[in-house]
């Protein structure tokens, strides 16, 4: 089975990020980058479908991004990924999901796997759209918030997560698309033999021509989403500690909310 995979590269979760001089972006400049964390456990369930079964599979990871997104690729190979699509094109970059599900459909035409697996969402815009997107431009089943996932006799049984603890189990034909939620197994550790490997595997460059796409439909062009303005939140509250004895602490305490807050 070839399974794809696809990943996306966003700052470090403890990066501190500074607006452009457009307030539209951030500077990239010192920011530390990482593969986006549920794009990590679709990967991990990848690996171990393939594990799971005679051997023979192959797990492609592709990614859209500029030249610094070669880094997640590495680490993907260094996970255990057979191989790698590096979408670089600067035409691909700056797409809303709609766009981006165009190029990854367009990959997946040219690859023919028999399973798509993405992240959830991004940890940086976070709008969780382009997997179901994908699903639709190539007519495939594809499932939100995937918990669980077995593949067996041409399909997939996929366990979802619900509102309420609940949870939903489907069997679904393949070839289809699903998203991978956080916490679906433990992400393995890269180790020293993976990113020695991962120096020996095939990285592949596509351009907009070799998939069969106009530069309208694609990256910023192609993008229906626009973003004018962005702004980092209002502080609206603050905290404040109470010193002193417990008892003088509580009646501070009861003094507030009945003045300050008028709850009491």
């Amino acid at each position: 089975m070839k399974i794809l995979v696809a990943i996306k590269q966003v700052p470090d979760k403890n990066a501190r990020l500074v607006l452009d001089s457009a307030g539209q972006g951030i500077v990239e400049t010192d920011v530390t980058w990482e593969i986006n964390e549920s794009d990590r456990y679709a990967l991990e369930s990848a690996l171990r479908i393939k594990e799971a079964g005679d051997g023979s599979g192959e797990v492609v990871a592709v990614t859209v991004g500029p030249e610094r997104a070669r880094k997640a690729i590495s680490s993907a190979l260094a996970m255990g990924a057979d191989r790698a699509i590096h979408l670089a094109d600067p035409d691909f970059q700056n797409g809303d999901p709609l766009s981006v599900a165009r190029v990854l459909a367009a990959v997946v035409r040219k690859e023919e796997p028999q399973l798509v697996l993405c992240g959830t969402r991004s940890d940086d815009a976070g709008y969780g759209e382009t997997p179901i997107l994908l699903g639709g431009l190539l007519g495939w089943p594809a499932v939100f918030l995937t918990m669980g996932i077995e593949v067996a006799d041409g399909r997939v049984k996929v366990v979802r997560e619900l509102e309420a603890a609940r949870q939903e189990l489907s069997s679904i034909a393949l070839p289809a698309v699903l998203a991978v939620q956080s916490g679906i197994h433990e992400v393995r550790y890269t180790s020293l033999k993976g990113i020695m490997a991962a120096k020996k595997k095939t990285v592949d460059q596509l351009t907009p021509t070799e998939l069969g796409l106009s530069r309208e439909k694609i990256g910023r062009f192609g993008s229906r989403l626009q973003v004018l303005d962005l702004a980092p939140p209002v502080k609206k509250s603050k905290c404040e500690f109470i010193e002193g004895k417990p008892g003088d602490a509580a009646a501070a305490l009861v003094d507030r909310l009945r003045r300050d807050a008028k709850v009491l």
